[in-house]
C-alpha cells in the first residue's frame, strides 16, 4: 500500500507539472522502476493519518536514470516508513533506456530534493544492469 501510495504521488507530481499519463504514451516512453527499497519503523494503524513525503535522491545528467525517496510520517512527525525507488526512463517500443526530452527533465528539476542529493554522470551509475 505505501508503494502504491508514493507511486500515486509521483504521478499526481508529472501531472501536476504538464505530464499525464496520455503525454507519456504520445512520446511513446514510460518510467520503469529497476529497485524498490522499503524500510518499516513504525506501525500506521487504519485509519490513521499520515504525511507523505516525495523528493529526488539522485538524477543523472541526462535524466535517464533517476532515484527518489519517500517517507511516511505519522501525525506527530516520527517516520514510519522509508521507501527509495531507483528507475530509469524506457522506451517502450524499443524497450531501450532514454534520454527524457527538455520538457520532462525540467518536471524533474522541478522536484524536491534530498538533503544528500546528488546528480550523476550517466556511466556512473548505482544499478548497472539497466
Amino acid at each position: 500500500m505505501y508503494i502504491d501510495a508514493a507511486a500515486d504521488l509521483r504521478y499526481r507530481f508529472f501531472i501536476e507539472h504538464g505530464f499525464p499519463p496520455e503525454k507519456f504514451q504520445e512520446l511513446g516512453i514510460g518510467p520503469i522502476y529497476t529497485s524498490i527499497h522499503a524500510q518499516f519503523y513504525r506501525e500506521v494503524r487504519m485509519g490513521e493519518t499520515v504525511t507523505l513525503t516525495y523528493a529526488l535522491a539522485r538524477l543523472s545528467l541526462t535524466g535517464s536514470r533517476w532515484k527518489v525517496h519517500h517517507e511516511v510520517l505519522k501525525a506527530n512527525g516520527k517516520k514510519a516508513v522509508s521507501i527509495d525507488v531507483e528507475g530509469a526512463m524506457l522506451d517502450l517500443s524499443t524497450r531501450k533506456v532514454v534520454v527524457p526530452g527538455p520538457d520532462l527533465l525540467e518536471a524533474f528539476k522541478l522536484t524536491p530534493r534530498t538533503e544528500d542529493f546528488e546528480e550523476l554522470a550517466d556511466g556512473r551509475w548505482l544499478n548497472k544492469g539497466i
